[in-house]
Parts: C-alpha cells; structure tokens; sequence
C-alpha cells in the first residue's frame, strides 16, 4: 500500500477546497480541512460577482475539466466591458476566454467535486478530502525549532443554543496550507512567532522575518440583484457594464446584479460637499424605509438608466438586508513558515474586486505549490522553493492592487483624474496602433492563455501607465485645482442653505421625491471632479 501524504487546509473557501483537490488528486494525500461555516451553499443572493479567466480555469481543468465546464452552463462568457456615461457608451475593452459566475457557484462546484470524487470509501485507490464544520482557528503552538504542532480552534454548536468549546489538533508532522481569506487568523498567529530555523540540510532561500502591510479598500460594496428573467433594452448580458459608481452584470443564469459603490469621502471632498457622508449613510443603511428606497431608485436611474428597469420595489427592500462587502489589500514579507505553512490566495496576497484577478491568482497558488511538491517531494523543501518562485509574482499583482485602490478611491481629486486619464490614455494609444499590447491582453484579453507570470505582464504595465502619468499630471492637476477654487464658494453656499436647513437627509428626500424634483445633489450629474 502506498503512505498516504496527508496535509490540514485551513479555510474551506474556493482556494483552500481547490488546493485540497489538487493534492488528493495528483499527490494522492489525505487533506482534513477546517472550516468556520456549518455549510456551503450555492445561492447567488448570497454571494458576489467573480470573473474566471483562464489563470483560474487551467487550475480548476487540471482536477477536473467538468468543473469550469458546470460553471460556464450556469454563468455567462464575458465578451467585454463598456463603460457608460448616462445613456452613452465612452469606452469599451474586448475580453476572451473569461467566464462571470459567483463566488458561492464556484465554491459550490469544488465542494461536490471533493464530497463525491474524494470521499473516504474504503477502496484505498484515490486521496482524500475531509471537510470539518464549525472550526474557527484559534491560535497555534509551535517547537523549539518553529514546527507547528498544535492548532487550537473554537468549535461552534450546531445551533444557537449550544455553547462553543475549544478543540486542540495534533498536527503530527502534517503540512498546513492557510486558505482562510483577507483577515487570515493564520497568518495573525504567525506574525507573533520567531522565523523557523532552517532544516540540518540548508535553507532555499534566505528565512526574514513575516511582516505584513494591509491597506483598507477605498470602497465597500453592497449589490442589488433582480428577479431571475428580468430584463431591459440596451444592455447585453455577455457584457458587463461601468456606470458612475455601479458596476452592472449577469451575475448566475439570468440573475443581473448591480454592484454599488460605497466609498468613505476624503475630508476634503466632504468639505466642498457634504451631502456625500449622508449618501454613503442612506446606502449601507439597513433601514429599507420608504425614504431610504427613493434615494436609492434616483440614485440608480441617475448613474445607470439603462440598469434601472432591472429592479423594482421588493428587489429595493432586499438591497437593505444585505450585508456590505469590505477588504483589504495584504502584502506578506514571505509566503511560508518553514515547513509547516504556507499561505495561499487572500491570506496571501488578498487584492481589489477592479484587478479582477482575485480567485484566479489564488487558483495558481495552488498549481504553483502543487509543481514544487511534484518537483522536489517533501523529503525536500516545497515550502521555501514556493515562496521563492511564487513571491514577486504576488508582490506584482499587489501593486496593481495598491495603485487602483489609491488612483481611484483614496487620491485627491488632481491626482486621482490625472491617474484615471492615465489608463485611458493608454487604451487610447493601443486602439491608436501605437501600443500594440495592454495588461489587460495578458489578463483577461487575447493573450491570456497561455497565463503568462504576474512579474512580466505589471512590466508592460508600469511601463505604459507611468510613463504616461507625468503628462496628464500637468494637465489635470492645474485644471481640477482651478476647478476647486472656482466651486468652492458654490459649495459651501449650498451648505449653509441645505445643509444646516435640515439635518435629516431622509426628509429632503422624501420631500423633493414627492414633488417630482431631485432629490438630493448626490443624484444630480455635478459629480466632484
């Protein structure tokens, strides 16, 4: 019989359940992975908007091609994006070999995947995949020479009655692959421990010490879906649709979701105008009152009328039960701990939704490891000789993360039109002849399969994007200054007049909506800068 490698996965998400499978299958390991939910399930309410490109689907085909094939059928082949203004198209960007789906479909699909084609049945013939409910890590404890050798997890009850209780797992020399997200326990707990020591033989690669860097987004985002079927001219659900702050696609079958952005204002923006800290209130409020719901409609028909014939007044009562979804950008010093673990998709290197490349760089993680424990086993040192070919990579990625987040939620006004004239600069440059390729060709456009490494494709794009900057700096700092200066007197006037009049916005909603007129400048087109 054959010793079975065995390994514990932490996070039962789609990256911790994909990596898992992938060792069942190609390493014919036995995988116990630990997750804090009581159940998956496949409900597109639930859940958000992802793209699979083909980075994530040559991960998914190497376990199973059906899978990505199931998801295809139930999603929708993404053509492109167009960018609107109003009711008039400014921009659009082709894309090939993409898929829309939802997290919870993809989750959904590699939990049946690892329930029936990987579930202990005594045969001996095939590795395994166990799924554990209801384990939250708690903390870790390690060796002398920084082995990890416990893990400590609060158990919740199977219902809200029953207490919770601490569970201590031996981990017995087994491998642990840390999946578990953006706020990654995992990866708190070893922030507090000492660097391993290297193994008698040497170590690949030089051990520094884990340091982490986490940026907050600049937007939180909370989505309004519509009823299965429905439908509005104008808009092709193989597209997916920018729209002011909304971003509008088919999110599972003929389910259409519009995705709203919520962001937390710079003060000097909330200064010029103050109404945008009650805006964000009304859209994370969770109060569907009827004047919250009519700041909501205006607020969608103004920025997207296209989309607006999607939604009506039970979809509006919905959108205010829903959570807000919020992150973070995560840099790590270094992807393993030793031996003993390694970090994988958002506990890693967790990104921003305007990447796109969130699953799919989580996805060749997974492939990623899987070659370094193929290519030296573990009797040598997979762990290091990851992080060292898998690292600048993710530091790659992370800096196109950095630079979206900055350039379009957290600059100042001058700078953050400057950096957005940037990016369409080079688009415009490329439909031009004069750039023959973008990243996006490499990410998601005609030049995406085969995946080509994060390092080259951030290349071509800091090349291009920030050769470009100096230029439209010149030109949108001195004019979006002037534009302040000029405003500002109009800006505070309207303050004074509105913004001390009535303190509460729901009734300077609900009064102007009743009169037929605008009901808030939010609504309006004078949108800052």
């Amino acid at each position: 019989k054959v010793l079975m490698e065995e390994f514990i996965v932490i996070g039962g998400g789609p990256v911790g359940l994909l990596a898992a499978l992938l060792l069942a299958k190609e390493r014919f390991a036995k995988v116990t992975v630990y997750e804090r939910e009581d159940r998956i399930l496949d409900n597109v309410y639930e859940s958000y908007p992802i793209v699979l490109n083909r980075r994530a689907a040559k991960a998914m085909d190497r376990v199973n091609p059906a899978m990505f094939q199931m998801i295809k059928a139930r999603g929708m082949v993404v053509d492109g994006s167009k960018i609107f203004q109003g009711t008039r198209q400014v921009a659009s960007l082709l894309s090939c070999n993409s898929v829309g789906t939802t997290r919870s479909l993809v989750n959904s699909v590699l939990l049946d995947e690892a329930l029936t084609s990987y579930a202990d049945t005594g045969s001996g013939d095939r590795g395994l995949v166990t799924v554990v409910w209801r384990h939250t890590l708690k903390s870790v404890e390690q060796s002398s020479r920084g082995v990890i050798t416990h893990l400590v997890f609060t158990v919740t009850g199977a219902t809200t009655t029953d207490p919770s209780q601490e569970v201590t797992v031996d981990t017995n020399g087994r491998r642990i692959i840390a999946a578990d997200g953006v706020w990654s326990r995992m990866r708190q707990c070893l922030l507090t421990l000492p660097p391993p020591l290297p193994p008698p033989e040497g170590q690949v690669g030089a051990v520094v010490p884990l340091k982490e860097t986490v940026t907050q987004w600049g937007v939180k985002f909370r989505l309004l879906f519509s009823k299965p079927g429905a439908s509005t001219h104008g808009l092709d659900p193989a597209y997916h649709y920018v729209m002011g702050d909304l971003y509008i696609c088919i999110a599972q079958g003929d389910v259409w979701v519009v995705t709203i952005g919520i962001q937390p204002h710079l003060k000097e923006e909330a200064a010029i105008q103050p109404h945008l800290k009650e805006e964000a209130a009304i859209l994370e409020s969770s109060e569907a009152t009827e004047e919250n719901k009519a700041f909501v409609r205006e607020y969608v028909q103004t920025q997207a009328p296209l989309a607006f014939p999607l939604l009506d007044d039970e979809d509006l009562n919905a959108y205010f039960g829903r959570k807000t979804f919020r992150g973070a950008i995560v840099r790590v010093s270094r992807l393993n701990h030793g031996e003993s673990v390694v970090l994988l998709g958002d506990a890693a290197h967790s990104l921003i939704p305007l990447t796109g490349e969130g699953f799919a760089s989580g996805a060749e993680d997974c492939e990623l490891l899987l070659d370094a424990l193929n290519a030296v086993g573990l009797e040598g040192q997979p762990f290091a000789a990851y992080n060292k070919n898998r690292l600048p990579d993710v530091h790659a990625i992370n800096s196109l993360a950095v630079y979206f987040n900055y350039a379009y939620f957290l600059a100042p006004a001058p700078e953050k039109a400057a950096r957005i004239a940037a990016g369409i600069l080079v688009v415009a440059l490329k439909n031009c002849g004069i750039y023959k390729t973008t990243y996006q060709d490499y990410t998601s456009g005609r030049l995406s399969d085969p995946p080509q490494p994060y390092r080259s494709i951030m290349s071509l794009w800091k090349w291009q994007e920030w050769t470009l900057l100096p230029l439209t700096r010149l030109i949108f700092w001195p004019i979006v200054t002037l534009y302040i200066i000029i405003t500002l007197p109009f800006w505070g006037l309207n303050w004074l007049t509105n913004g001390r009049r009535e303190k509460g916005l729901g009734r300077r909603v609900l009064g102007s909506s009743l009169k037929g007129e605008p009901s808030h400048p939010a609504a309006s087109k004078a949108k800052f800068a």
